[in-house]
């Protein structure tokens, strides 16, 4: 239930973000994050860059501005902020990734992909949709450790990742951290 989840965003992201440090938060889609957004303290919110109300350029250098000058710095930013952006060292002690990436099963590429694999026998989640999300995760991921000497925590905030059988096959395919569940 995705209202349920964001409640439980709301609720769960002011307990794990140290507001001293650089975090990552990465939402599936813009209507959520907003949710959350919205639905957080104005204390909290105080120091989220979130995405569509900067553009990515004064995101970065916001954020990299509110780190030099040790502050912390939080980033709401959807699938965009999870490739190809480098915070490196302190930037980015945390990435928390609040739903799995799956791509959305009405996309009409998504669809015409599905259906040839269906004639194939073959199955969309499987073949298709799960090594996507995978990938993705594994990027997401990649925005925490940019070097050798980087450190921190990503933090999945979907339950799916546990309870789900594929979730072992998602797990085992991001790099090699020490876990806690």
């Amino acid at each position: 239930d995705s209202t349920a989840h964001t409640v439980a965003l709301i609720k769960k992201l002011p307990q794990l973000i140290d507001s001293n440090e650089g975090t990552l938060v990465l939402f599936s889609s813009r209507r959520q994050m907003d949710q959350v957004f919205d639905g957080l303290s104005g204390d909290f919110k105080k120091n989220i860059l979130t995405q569509g109300l900067f553009t990515h350029q004064e995101i970065v250098s916001r954020h990299k501005q509110a780190i030099d000058d040790n502050n912390g710095s939080i980033i709401f930013g959807l699938a965009s902020f999870a490739e190809g952006m480098d915070f490196p060292g302190d930037y980015c002690r945390h990435v928390i990734i609040a739903k799995i990436p799956f791509s959305v099963p009405d996309d009409p590429i998504y669809r015409t992909l599905s259906e040839w694999i269906e004639e194939q026998g073959g199955n969309p989640f499987m073949e298709l949709m799960l090594p996507e999300a995978s990938i993705r995760l594994h990027q997401a991921c990649g925005r925490l450790i940019r070097s050798e000497a980087d450190t921190g925590r990503v933090t999945i905030l979907d339950r799916r990742i546990l309870t789900k059988r594929y979730g072992e096959k998602l797990l085992a395919d991001l790099p090699p951290f020490s876990r806690k569940f």
